[in-house]
């Protein structure tokens, strides 16, 4: 065991809890390769592989021993974060008993009774041969899940019945991370927007008139560029379409999606609602007027699925898709997918349903590292005995679905993207992604007794970027710039525990402006060392907006506006804690917020309110905010009351009083390191 084996070595600090046991036992051990992270761009030049060590040996006694050796290596803190619960291959069905014996847990047997009921009636919906056409859709910001939901559910739906009528939209750009690469995902389409193709125009004919310098050709090229996509009526959807039922997915509050749907809406029979955020009834209930989605009716209808411990809204998607699809469980029994369907076209929907939920459930759960959204009460727990909904289980099954065609290999070599590593101006000029990096490092504060990181990168800086990632892929879009600094090395340095990253440093050349084009030695994985390592909080702030500058729609802002992304270490819950004083949310240790004030900056010193009254104390706002994500967590209070349970919180400018946004989340972050 300590030496090398066919795939490799097992560490020394797992080795010691079980060598004995394979040295009595050496044909009842096996090594099953589990490459499942990918690492092809210039920040990340690796690939990461994880080895599965599998007992297979049938003796009873043996056996438990085996098993209290590996759980003994799942709870050891020198091994935990190196040895992971295996996921075997799991189909849909044995996902959602997994599922459903956490509801129990959580509200006994009629908890599970109301959800196996929400996902048999939500079937059954699908089922109905009346509900022709079906309009599937994902939220603004896309990420992989809610894509991976779109466009998986839409091939299981056709391969259920391929006379049905299916649209897919997102009100919004595809991600270069997805753009062209998951089958299907360009099939999507786009609102029509009468009143931004008539805004984009006017803004045309403006910058037209103005003197062409170098500022007004790049807006002006992207204002045109954005135009004749809001006018192609290949990429929108058909304004005078009516759909017989809409479903929503991965969609966690109206805030992430739109007003342009509510056509659509207005002349559907039925609205279902899937996602594994926390539910937020009373966000959907007083948009309903904007968004057209009456939660309400889909409630009375028993059309809403909620999950909130799932890891992926993918896997609640490949559930239902394994119920409308009874084939998929021959194939899933030893059959291929060529003998079942016989047709490219089916075949390719295979495929596609495969790629797309494999894509949601590994993006979601950063590359399968994660199996469930953990809460503190969870952490508590032995390792083998959390929360786990095998998301890498159930996507072996379904890459088991396309015989070979979809599986890690693909994942791994598809689901990569940067910004572009390169220019096409001379050598000395900085490439789009070294001057993200150069930006994220200028911006980055540290708060080791804290152990908070925070990167600061304002509009212009992002811009920069932006522009200079165009001159080599036009597709770029902004959100893709905003994600690049979100992902970048420098952000994966401050959350993550510096015990278990290996600095690294590489050779980059100056960014634009600066003098010289003699390489500037720069560390890219910059750590420290901090009072709370293993539980680190990481945020990003973003000046998204500018007035009067292009914003990641492609509009020109009419006011400035930050963007916050959080995460914190998995089984926490500061993220979403801190996200929630700028009116944001998510899951515990990943989410996001935001601000939008006249005039607001990196800088402006902002103020909170409680209850439309000035506080400063951030003990008490952050009592609080906790306060408030206790009331929408409590399954007692009826969905319609929890409101009226709230206390309100805001955030204002405050030049006087006020702090700026970052001082206000090391105020904050003191507090929680308070608690014992």
């Amino acid at each position: 065991m300590p030496g090398y084996g066919e795939i490799g070595r097992v560490p020394d600090e797992i080795a010691r809890f079980i060598y004995r046991h394979v040295v009595a036992n050496p044909d009842s051990f096996r090594f099953e390769l589990s490459n499942v992270i990918a690492g092809t761009t210039k920040g990340a030049e690796t690939i990461g592989l994880r080895v599965n060590l599998i007992y297979d040996g049938k003796a009873g006694t043996t056996q438990d021993a085996v098993r209290m050796a590996f759980n003994t290596v799942l709870n050891d803190t020198k091994c935990k974060d190196t040895a992971m619960l295996h996921q075997p291959k799991t189909s849909p069905e044995e996902a959602l008993a997994l599922i459903l014996d956490h509801e129990r847990a959580k509200g006994g047997d009629l908890a599970v009774q109301q959800m196996q009921s929400t996902i048999d009636t939500i079937a059954a919906k699908i089922r109905d041969p009346k509900n022709k056409r079906i309009l599937l859709l994902g939220h603004c910001k896309p990420d992989g899940d809610t894509l991976g939901c779109v466009v998986g559910l839409k091939s299981a739906i056709e391969l259920m019945d391929p006379t049905r009528k299916i649209d897919m939209a997102v009100d919004d750009k595809i991600p270069g991370l997805f753009r062209n690469k998951v089958p299907g995902v360009d099939e999507i389409k786009r609102p029509k927007d009468p009143t931004k193709i008539r805004s984009l125009q006017k803004e045309i004919r403006q910058l037209k008139k103005e003197e062409q310098s170098e500022s007004v050709k790049n807006r002006l090229a992207m204002l045109e560029q954005e135009l004749a996509e809001m006018k192609d009526a290949s990429r929108l959807l058909n304004p005078r379409a009516t759909y017989d039922l809409i479903i929503t997915m991965d969609v966690p509050t109206p805030k992430r999606f739109t007003g342009n749907f509510k056509r659509y809406f207005d002349k559907a029979k039925d609205a279902i609602y899937i996602d594994h955020h926390p539910f937020r009834y009373n966000e959907w209930d007083n948009a309903a007027e904007e968004t057209g989605l009456d939660i309400q009716q889909a409630l009375g209808r028993n059309l809403v699925w909620v999950a909130d411990s799932v890891a992926a809204a993918a896997q609640m998607v490949g559930i239902l898709g394994s119920r409308l699809v009874p084939e998929f469980t021959e194939i899933a029994n030893g059959k291929k997918s060529c003998e079942v369907y016989e047709t490219q076209e089916q075949q390719d929907d295979v495929d596609q349903y495969a790629a797309g939920l494999v894509t949601g459930m590994s993006t979601d759960t950063g590359s399968f590292t994660r199996t469930a959204n953990l809460t503190p009460q969870d952490m508590a727990k032995p390792v083998q005995n959390r929360p786990n909904f095998n998301p890498e289980g159930m996507a072996k099954w379904m890459m088991g679905l396309t015989d070979g065609r979809i599986d890690k290999k693909w994942l791994r070599e598809n689901i990569t993207y940067d910004i572009p590593d390169k220019t096409l101006k001379d050598e000395a000029q900085s490439s789009a992604r070294d001057a993200m990096l150069e930006y994220a490092l200028q911006g980055k504060k540290v708060y080791p007794e804290i152990s908070l990181g925070i990167v600061q990168v304002d509009y212009d800086q992002m811009n920069e970027v932006w522009q200079t990632a165009r001159e080599v892929d036009p597709e770029v879009t902004f959100l893709d710039v905003q994600n690049a600094f979100k992902y970048s090395e420098v952000m994966s340095a401050l959350r993550g525990d510096p015990e278990k990253q290996g600095g690294s440093s590489r050779s980059r050349r100056s960014p634009r402006g600066a003098s010289g084009d003699q390489p500037l030695r720069v560390r890219t994985k910059e750590s420290y060392t901090g009072k709370f390592d293993n539980a680190r909080i990481a945020v990003l702030i973003c000046q998204d907006k500018k007035k009067g500058q292009l914003d990641e729609k492609v509009q020109t802002a009419t006011q400035n506006g930050l963007r916050m992304s959080f995460r914190s270490a998995d089984g926490t819950d500061y993220a979403e804690v801190l996200a929630s004083l700028f009116s944001g949310g998510g899951h515990g240790a990943a989410a996001g917020g935001r601000v939008d004030l006249p005039e607001v900056t990196l800088d402006t010193r902002l103020g909170v309110k409680i209850n439309g009254t000035p506080e400063r104390d951030p003990a008490t706002i952050l009592q609080t905010l906790r306060k408030n994500i206790a009331v929408m967590k409590n399954e007692s209070i009826p969905q319609q009351d929890k409101t009226k349970n709230l206390t309100p919180v805001s955030v204002v400018t405050d030049a006087t009083n006020g702090k700026t946004s970052a001082e206000w989340l090391e105020a904050l972050t003191t507090e929680i390191r308070k608690a014992p």
